[in-house]
This record gives C-alpha cells, sequence and structure tokens, in this order.
C-alpha cells in the first residue's frame, strides 16, 4: 500500500447554514479499504458524494492521484466505481441490458465491452440465466450484487460503496464483502461505507469514524482494535469512543 491514492484535506460542506461535513481529513492508499463509519447524520454519505464528485465541498481539497477534483473532476470519473446507497437500475429492462447501458455510458465498447461484463458479473456471482431476468424479478440481495457489477465495468482505481450490503441475505453479502477484498488485493483503493461493524472489521484496512460532521478518530484498524488481552472487536472500540464523547 506504498503512495497516496486519494486525500481529503480540510473538507467541509453545509446544507442550509447547517455543516453536514466539517473539516474532514483522511487518505487512502492504492490497495486499502477504508471504513466510513458513524451515527445516522454524521456526514458520511455526504463525504462519499463529495469524492464521487456528485457535490462539490464548500471548503478543503480532495485530492485524487495528485489532482484536485474540483478542478478537474473528470480524472476521477474516469477511474471511478461508484455504489450508492439506493439501487440505481432500470428495472424494466434484464440485467444484461443494463450493463450494456451503463457499459457504453462509460464508454466502453465492442468485445471490450463483453468482456468487462462477463469478469464484472463473474465477480458478483450473477450468472447468464440471471442476467437474462428483467431486474424487477431480481431479489434485494441480486439488485445489489448488479449494482455492484456496474461499478466494476471500468475496472476501477477507486471504488466507493454506500452501505453495499444494507437488506441482502448472507449469501449475497458474503459474496459483496469478499469482492470488495479481492478488489483491494488487486490494488484498487476503497472506501467502504457501513452501519455492520463486523462488516467493516472483516473487510477494512482503516478506519475513520465521523461524529456531527467531524472526524472522531482516523487510524489503522490493527491499531484501534490492539492485540492480545487487550483485543478489542470493532464494535467495542466504536463504543469506547462514545463513551468518552458522552463523558
Amino acid at each position: 500500500m506504498d503512495g497516496v491514492c486519494l486525500s481529503v484535506k480540510g473538507v467541509s460542506k453545509s446544507y442550509r447554514g447547517k455543516k453536514a461535513v466539517d473539516g474532514l481529513s483522511f487518505c487512502l492508499a492504492p490497495g486499502e479499504v477504508l471504513g466510513l463509519i458513524g451515527t445516522n447524520g454524521a456526514g458520511k454519505s455526504t463525504t462519499v458524494s463529495m469524492i464521487a464528485t456528485l457535490i462539490k465541498p464548500d471548503e478543503g481539497q480532495i485530492i485524487f492521484q495528485g489532482e484536485d477534483i474540483r478542478k478537474n473532476p473528470r480524472i476521477l470519473r474516469e477511474k471511478l466505481g461508484y455504489v450508492p446507497q439506493e439501487i440505481a437500475l432500470y428495472e424494466s429492462v434484464s440485467g444484461l441490458e443494463n450493463l450494456r447501458f451503463f457499459g457504453r455510458a462509460g464508454k466502453i465498447r465492442g468485445g471490450r465491452l463483453k468482456e468487462r461484463i462477463n469478469v464484472s458479473a463473474a465477480m458478483v456471482g450473477l450468472g447468464d440465466e440471471v442476467l437474462k431476468m428483467r431486474v424487477g424479478e431480481y431479489s434485494g440481495g441480486m439488485k445489489r450484487r448488479l449494482n455492484i457489477a456496474v461499478a466494476l465495468l471500468r475496472e476501477p482505481e477507486l471504488l466507493v460503496l454506500d452501505e453495499p450490503t444494507e437488506g441482502v441475505d448472507i449469501q449475497s453479502r458474503n459474496l459483496i464483502l469478499k469482492v470488495v477484498r479481492e478488489l483491494a488485493d488487486r490494488g484498487a483503493a476503497v472506501v467502504y461505507v457501513g452501519h455492520r461493524m463486523d462488516e467493516v472489521e472483516r473487510v477494512c484496512d482503516s478506519i475513520c469514524v465521523l461524529d456531527g460532521g467531524h472526524t472522531v478518530c482516523s487510524m489503522p484498524l490493527k491499531e484501534a482494535l490492539g492485540t492480545g488481552k487487550r483485543k478489542l472487536t470493532l464494535e467495542q472500540f466504536y463504543n469506547s469512543i462514545f463513551e468518552e464523547i458522552d463523558e
């Protein structure tokens, strides 16, 4: 995990005079999975929306591979895979037609598109028969997996996932977590927003804890959890942070 892929520096965002994110900073290396965690309303979704260039920060910088994405968002968009919290698929057509549409929208064509569809669908466990089905007939887990396959079409160097296992079955959850680790092992940098501490502990290398738009702590996961007899679960560590804040 040499170098820095993504650097968030003093980023803030306000809505109607209220700060959703306030002075947030963290760094992410290639091959690293960062778990972004916090209570509802902590600023997690706003943060990933800014990283994905969907909204602009009011203050601060987001640097991707040395470039300020506020000034040059294209450099990130061409290398980004974004999985939003809300499923973004066309339910009236098949899974395959969705992949073809989003691939072409991402300027992937011909044999390259066919190859990327095959690889991306295989990674999330969607076979030919499932891809022929209309997405409206999919289970929640199948939709989540297809949503991730869409994000993988470009072979992203940065993958941003906003609660990708929300409402899915155990089999789909396990597969999604496996895919996240496989992508990181291949060198992708990953921002993983989750509220299940066991999932974050399973796939992440580092954590950034948010509360009220502020960074409460940002550190390697191993450092947070400790070792030996003093080793904690992530849930225990997380709860201890907020116990100190409440005091």
